[in-house]
């Protein structure tokens, strides 16, 4: 009787430890889910401070690119606004004959009974299309000039020079269109064809035109 008491106890004893190391698993079970949760909860606001630092980083990086495009378009613009002025300048100094000057043009060459209003209109209309420079009989006209004149012989001055026939007429700039606003129907070239008789008139455009400065 005695013994099965004592079997009785141990069984009991070791039903108690069961149960308690049961428990204890069961705790510990439960304590690695809390700590996992927590990593994962950790790891998860880990994701979201690089996500946001990434988008801070973004959003930095595009301020900065927008504020490169502005100053490119303001670099760019002072360029053209310097290229715009430099250009001013060379036009400037070409009309008044500061500096030598070659390029594309026409070469014009009117003889005849020409009186001097058919010279001013013929350049005129040259520097109306945009020419650069003109010279007429190798006089290069500029600010200065002060125009044709008629002396009491018939003859044309210009800049106290008298003029001899053939009268020519050279200018700078785009020729094509040069050529074009000389010969245009009811143009400077027609009219003076028809009313003057006997005028004779070559117009050639030339690949070069050279001028050299008035000193």
């Amino acid at each position: 009787m005695a013994k099965l008491q004592k079997f009785k106890k141990r069984e009991v004893s070791m039903l108690l430890t069961a149960v308690l190391l049961g428990f204890l698993i069961a705790l510990q079970a439960r304590s690695f889910e809390d700590v996992s949760d927590v990593i994962n909860r950790n790891n998860r606001s880990d994701v979201f401070r690089e996500i946001q630092i990434l988008k801070d980083t973004n959003d930095q990086l595009r301020d900065e690119i927008d504020d490169l495009e502005d100053q490119l378009v303001k670099v760019s613009n002072n360029q053209d606004a310097l290229e715009s002025v430099r250009e001013e300048i060379d036009q400037y100094e070409a009309l008044t004959g500061r500096i030598d000057i070659s390029g594309p043009g026409v070469h014009v060459q009117l003889a005849g009974d020409i009186q001097a209003i058919w010279l001013t209109d013929t350049v005129n209309e040259l520097l109306s299309a945009g020419a650069e420079a003109v010279s007429v009989n190798s006089i290069r006209l500029t600010n200065k000039t002060t125009g044709f004149d008629t002396i009491p012989s018939g003859q044309i001055m210009l800049n106290s020079v008298i003029l001899n026939e053939p009268y020519t007429i050279e200018a700078i700039g785009e020729r094509e269109v040069l050529e074009e606003a000389l010969i245009q129907p009811e143009g400077i070239i027609e009219r003076l064809q028809r009313i003057v008789s006997d005028v004779e008139v070559i117009v050639e455009q030339r690949d070069s035109v050279t001028m050299e400065k008035v000193l």
